[in-house]
């Protein structure tokens, strides 16, 4: 894949329709705004400016184009970006052997995980006695466990470590992918002797593991997941989404689990529209993926009073996004997989059939010990949550009728003053009108500048590390940079990418690229004015010294006599 084909297929994509297809825009001044999708708000902060085909969230800071959303929204790398963008706008992509592009350090990590699942699996055939023996214990198909590509680690240090560097990986890479721990000798395998749950994103990309200890005697939690990495963020996957999120689509609704057994046997007992939320409480970051399949949620936790409780506190971060919740209550002793081994489908079926809401629970239920006062208490608080109105005026509606109180009194009741965050949101970032800042914007607005700033001006100019590695990538970009938008697309460096797209949302600057880069140069010189006579002050009064002092006056002089009174006085 070349330059050209990039740049064709970036240009093609506008990205308000891009991002308006995964969450709802609104139409603010020349902007479209929304509530970030990357992490949890209840201001819009998040911006996608049409014109400069970017976006930006000014709560958490991430920002990019069309093909750096794409890839964090859905999880994938580069390549797998700019294939789905191009199929969108009816072009193919063909990236042969010999292709120039260089896999980006997302690619790398992607494909490290396909290889370690790889490996896991193949563990499990041949070497997994005990794992096996797990699984049928807990009556897991065989298919089911081909189909969710179940592994085995092996009870090593260095198994998977050496697999991957006989596939040609890197070692100086391993350390990020978290599958591995550091020590004196070097990194460790993370995940041993544990049965391999290999947890993909909702494309179908494995980019974590969860590992079950198959020993009681081992040291270690009872399960041990993937850290954070490039490619996985803990409370922002459902772990089987990837293979039920077109029946979710098509049933029009999910039934959420807690761990990767209960979902297996959902799965395994034609329970197609389930996903499971790998042991967290349910998050903002996953009720939001849900929502782009059904916006019906079904929680389906274990019957004992810790499940109920988090039953109850998921179905109100379900409320509180404005979406549908409703509960399916177990028997006390029982988890959705002792349950369904109990008393088969049908069972389960007459349960989520009359699964009531949130609101109708909370009125009848006994078990959980909560006054009439306590469970309002908690309805309203959720109600103060709910952002869109129609949601919380029908929220407000359903209450009322429940517990049998007017619905202006709990109108009342949850009426919040609202903040405007979003203005204090967009506080000007750091170094706004530095003179490094400005310099980047005169030079990404007209790029055929920069070659002749780079003869007469060193990076070591820049005292901002992120600005001076923005100078240098526009440095070495320089005969590239006919579309700034494929440079973004490109950049591996999330904070370099989201402050080059601070500044190219910014105002230009009333000044010349000439006058910037005078004003940097003078404060280079006055920096090294300084050192030179803090060495003289020390009582070196060496001759160079004397001469580079007097050398460095007289270039300042040149820049005007109005500079040099405030540089040398």
């Amino acid at each position: 894949m070349d330059k050209s084909q990039i740049n064709e297929i970036i240009s093609r994509n506008n990205i308000v329709d891009v991002i308006s297809s995964y969450i709802p825009l609104k139409k603010s001044g020349n902007n479209y705004k929304a509530r970030c999708p990357f992490h949890d708000e209840k201001t819009a902060s998040f911006i996608v400016n049409e014109s400069k085909q970017i976006f930006k969230c000014f709560g958490c800071g991430k920002g990019g184009n069309v093909v750096t959303f794409l890839m964090d929204y859905e999880k994938i790398s580069f390549i797998e970006a700019m294939k789905r963008l191009a199929r969108r706008v009816g072009m193919s992509v063909q990236v042969s052997p010999t292709s120039k592009y260089k896999n980006s350090k997302r690619d790398l990590i992607y494909k490290i995980y396909q290889l370690a699942n790889a490996h896991f699996q193949e563990n499990l055939k041949n070497h997994g006695g005990l794992a096996q023996r797990y699984l049928q214990q807990r009556q897991l198909s065989q298919q089911t466990i081909d189909e969710f590509q179940l592994g085995y680690a092996l009870d090593s240090f260095g198994a998977l470590r050496s697999y991957l560097l006989k596939n040609n990986i890197n070692s100086k890479i391993l350390g990020q992918t978290g599958l591995f721990g550091s020590g004196s000798n070097g990194f460790y395998d993370l995940f041993r002797q544990r049965l391999m749950f290999p947890i993909h994103s909702s494309s179908g990309n494995v980019i974590a593991f969860g590992g079950r200890v198959l020993d009681s005697e081992q040291p270690g939690g009872k399960y041990i997941n993937s850290p954070t990495t490039d490619i996985y963020q803990k409370g922002t996957e459902l772990y089987g989404l990837f293979k039920t999120k077109y029946e979710i689509s098509k049933l029009d609704y999910v039934l959420v689990s807690e761990g990767y057994m209960d979902f297996l046997r959902l799965y395994e007992n034609g329970f197609h529209n389930a996903v499971a939320s790998l042991g967290t409480a349910l998050t903002d970051q996953q009720i939001k993926l849900l929502s782009r399949f059904s916006q019906k949620i079904y929680i389906l936790y274990d019957g004992d009073m810790a499940g109920r409780k988090a039953a109850i506190k998921a179905a109100g971060n379900v409320l509180k996004q404005g979406y549908e919740a409703k509960l399916i209550i177990l028997p006390p002793e029982h988890d959705p997989d002792s349950f369904l081994k109990a008393y088969g489908k049908e069972k389960l079926e007459e349960l989520i059939a009359r699964a009531p809401t949130l609101i109708e629970f909370l009125h009848k239920d006994k078990s959980m010990e909560m006054s009439r006062k306590e469970k309002l208490e908690f309805l309203i608080e959720v109600l103060k949550k709910v952002e869109d109105d129609l949601s919380k005026e029908l929220l407000a509606k359903e209450i009322a009728e429940t517990f049998g109180i007017s619905q202006a009194t709990i109108t009342s009741k949850a009426r919040t003053r609202k903040r405007n965050n979003f203005s204090q949101q967009q506080e000007k970032p750091e170094n706004l009108y530095s003179e490094e800042r400005l310099l980047l914007k005169l030079l990404i607005s007209e790029p055929k500048n920069i070659k002749n700033v780079a003869q007469t001006l060193k990076s070591d100019y820049f005292l901002s590390e992120k600005y001076r590695k923005i100078y240098e990538l526009l440095i070495d970009k320089m005969f590239e940079i006919d579309n700034i938008n494929v440079l973004i697309g490109e950049m591996e460096d999330e904070q370099i990418r989201n402050t080059l797209t601070d500044i190219l949302l910014e105002e230009m600057p009333n000044t010349s690229i000439a006058e910037v880069t005078s004003s940097l140069k003078i404060r280079q010189l006055k920096k090294e004015l300084q050192q030179i006579n803090l060495e003289l002050q020390n009582g070196d009064m060496n001759e160079n010294l004397l001469k580079r002092k007097a050398e460095i006056k007289k270039e300042i002089i040149k820049f005007g006599k109005k500079i040099v009174t405030r540089i040398l006085y």
